[in-house]
């Protein structure tokens, strides 16, 4: 398709891309907080003499989601970018699913107390960037298609 070429396509399919794989590793973070897989506990773990293999998980994990992400959601947006007229209906469903979605996991998010502050804002940050990494390069695998 020819349409399928446009940089307006491809742009916005990588945009979103980025966007998507961010939140999904967001939500990620904030379910694996809610199971004690603090990335705050884990940064103790990590510069500790024993790493231990749950820091490890924790870390690959948001990346991975957010990897998995970005591409589901760039691979998402070209198709209805290139659909779009008959597929009016199922865009109004899957955004308000992913308002519900994200509105589930923002319910359950909260800072633990046992951490200090600038720790846990140092360890979620680190975490975030490399979520944001990752869903760019998911996002960009799915835009040059």
């Amino acid at each position: 398709m020819l349409e399928d070429q446009l940089p307006s396509v491809r742009t916005l399919s990588f945009t979103s891309g980025t966007i998507g794989g961010f939140l999904v590793a967001v939500s990620a973070q904030v379910l694996l907080g809610r199971t004690h897989f603090d990335l705050a506990a884990m940064w103790y773990d990590l510069f500790a003499a024993t790493v231990q293999i749950r820091s490890a998980l924790a870390w690959w994990l948001i990346a991975g989601t957010a990897l998995a992400g970005g591409f589901l959601a760039a691979a998402v947006t070209r198709f209805l970018l290139m659909n779009w007229w008959p597929l009016r209906l199922l865009r109004w469903i899957l955004g308000a699913a992913i308002v519900a979605g994200l509105a589930a996991v923002a319910h359950v998010a909260s800072e633990p107390a046992e951490f200090d502050s600038a720790a846990y804002v140092a360890a979620n940050l680190s975490g975030m960037v490399a979520a944001l990494l990752a869903a760019s390069v998911g996002a960009f695998f799915a835009a040059r298609h």
